[in-house]
């Protein structure tokens, strides 16, 4: 099943989500998305943006905090007026995460586990 198809099943899995997308955390880019309106490149690849900033926060309060060796978390969940951003990124270090933008925090909970399961069947690449 090709990328695409994969964030189509992920999106439509849940009702309430949005955007499903699959992105490059280091470039700060949507390689790849799902959604059943049309969003230009620009607004996909902030949704990225927004996304490696969050997780350069976490990283950094993780590495402040009383215990640096704790593995950093490898989600963050955004509110925003009107809608969710969850974004989980690879554990492997490769830069690679998945972004869904949902209608609330509980469709974006009910999505975390199928997006990593998702994300760790890429393997690091974006099939």
């Amino acid at each position: 099943m090709t990328l695409a198809r994969q964030l189509d099943t992920l999106r439509q899995s849940a009702d309430g989500c949005r955007l499903a997308a699959f992105g490059d955390l280091g470039a700060s880019i949507v390689l790849r998305s799902s959604s059943a309106a049309s969003h230009p490149q620009e607004y996909l690849d902030a949704l990225c943006q927004q996304a490696r900033r969050g997780f350069l926060m976490l990283d950094a309060a993780v590495q402040a905090g009383p215990e640096p060796a704790c593995p950093p978390a490898d989600d963050i969940l955004m509110l925003v007026p009107g809608e969710a951003r969850l974004c989980i990124r690879a554990p492997d270090g490769s830069g690679d995460a998945l972004l869904c933008v949902c209608s609330d925090a509980d469709t974006a909970a009910r999505l975390a586990a199928p997006a990593r399961a998702l994300l760790a069947g890429l393997g690091g690449g974006a099939g």
